[in-house]
């Protein structure tokens, strides 16, 4: 596979929407360690003064799993859209614009998820949907309009 520009562009912003996802993840853990909590009863063989806390537990934790979960939902779709993207002809700013835009608003949701900060959280996240459903458009045009 030979990786065009548009394919490097797209690559990066998978990279770091990845490691987005990851940090979101452990850090839900190490949270959860931190406060003595677990999520199957299992678990409190390896901390056994632990509490089995399944849904609930510690504020901080709850914050970083519903940062997490809002990710979950919102990433997969640009990652596959995006990638549908790169077999387009579109031109490498116009790509690299998106996938670059889309990033940083997810991170920086992401961001302020955990911190708590608005209004910046909400348009961090109506920037990101926009920009999601411009590669939207642009894929329907694409594929059916010229």
């Amino acid at each position: 596979m030979t990786a065009t520009p548009v394919l490097q562009a797209y690559i990066v912003s998978t990279i770091v929407l990845g490691l987005n996802l990851l940090v979101l993840a452990s850090n839900t853990a190490v949270t959860r360690s931190k406060a003595g909590e677990v999520v199957n009863p299992e678990d409190k063989k390896l901390n056994e003064s632990a509490e089995v806390v399944y849904e609930d537990g510690n504020a901080t934790t709850a914050r970083y799993r519903r940062a997490h979960r809002n990710a979950l939902e919102n990433i997969p779709m640009f990652v596959i859209t995006g990638f549908l993207l790169t077999l387009t002809p579109i031109s490498l700013p116009f790509a690299a614009g998106l996938f670059g835009a889309f990033t940083l608003l997810r991170v920086a949701h992401s961001f302020c998820y955990v911190k708590g900060v608005q209004p910046l959280r909400t348009a961090t996240f109506g920037l990101a949907a926009i920009t999601q459903l411009v590669v939207l458009g642009y894929l329907g045009y694409a594929a059916f309009g010229a």
